[in-house]
């Protein structure tokens, strides 16, 4: 048996922070790919494999439980908890399991930097693609790999990662009071847009414990500051589904600088020192820059109406030593081969 599976990364255009309380969000699927490989392997353990970090261990399977038979680096310490909420995992052979992110990285400044965009959720869909696939099953639900990603995290994250990974494009996503819901949709079309690197690593988990210490200690002020994010967020996605650039651009704008607001009542670093200076960058050239991702993140994305606007945009980034990344849309997202 040999079954490869793999997913995109994402990025987050709007309703950071707000669509964990319900607010409709966007979130466009980008070709940064994950990927796992699984191969039958002749040995009672599966071994797991990652070049991209340049580990490896084993683990036994036995009624329904992953356990390492070797002490793991902290980097797979999340794989037996797929493999062990599968239903079907005692059916399959022990394999040899080849975990691939090496697209999610970057040189900069002479070092491997790790790029914000998604990769523990395309590598979970993935996985649970592959295990799908070797088991005989249907693609696994949107649903499943939620509850799979959650699980691995701690309990935290609303899934808008996790839905990009699955479906590809852009989408619309909302965790509603039955089920995440996840729509395709378009862009508004005559936008143009590139990624850039801020060069500052972010620490998601760590600002969203802040976030949370600061909701208990002032109510009133989360919800005012969570108010604007989702009544931002919603504009946007109704200009998305009007097709109208500049109404979303105008809600790009405005949720960047509301989240930037947030992040000062809050007490966390959202609207980081690169990142002002790349918001300033683009407010130069005619374009509209926002962080992506919960915490900032440590990319942007900046939109333009004039394909030359982005590029004196891109010019001067990389000038200011802000490296742009070479990214595109994803359209398809898990792919099973």
């Amino acid at each position: 048996m040999h079954v490869t599976a793999s997913a995109p990364g994402k990025l987050v255009l709007l309703g950071e922070y707000a669509v964990l309380e319900g607010a409709p969000a966007l979130v466009l699927a980008v070709n940064r790919r994950a990927r796992v490989t699984l191969t039958t392997f002749d040995a009672n353990a599966w071994e797991i494999v990652s070049p991209t970090l340049g580990l490896q261990a084993r683990l036994q399977i036995q009624h329904g439980r992953a356990e390492w038979l070797d002490a793991p680096n902290d980097e797979l310490a999340w794989v037996p908890i797929p493999l062990g909420q599968f239903p079907d995992v005692d059916r399959l052979p022990a394999c040899r399991m080849e975990l691939d992110s090496d697209t999610f990285y970057v040189d900069h400044l002479g070092a491997r930097a790790k790029l914000g965009l998604g990769s523990s959720a395309a590598l979970t869909v993935a996985l649970l693609g592959a295990l799908h696939a070797a088991a005989g099953l249907p693609a696994p639900t949107l649903d499943e790999c939620i509850r799979t990603h959650r699980t691995i995290q701690g309990g935290r994250g609303s899934g808008i990662d996790i839905a990009a990974s699955r479906a590809g494009g852009l989408s619309r996503f909302e965790l509603s009071r039955r089920a995440p819901q996840c729509r395709r949709v378009e862009m508004p079309s005559g936008l143009h847009w590139c990624c850039v690197y801020s060069g500052q690593p972010a620490s998601t988990g760590a600002m969203l414990a802040v976030v949370a210490k600061w909701r208990e200690r002032e109510p009133t002020g989360f919800e005012h500051h969570m108010h604007e994010l989702a009544t931002i967020s919603s504009r946007g996605v109704d200009a998305v589904a009007a097709d109208n650039a500049a109404a979303f651009l105008s809600s790009l704008h405005d949720y960047s600088s509301a989240l930037a607001r947030f992040g000062e009542a809050a007490g966390i670093d959202i609207a980081t020192r690169e990142h002002r200076a790349l918001g300033a960058i683009a407010k130069d050239c005619g374009c509209v820059y926002k962080s992506c991702g919960a915490g900032g993140g440590d990319v942007g994305v900046t939109f333009a109406v004039e394909d030359r606007r982005l590029e004196g945009f891109s010019a001067q980034a990389v000038r200011a030593g802000f490296p742009v990344i070479g990214l595109e849309a994803d359209p398809t997202g898990l792919v099973v081969v």
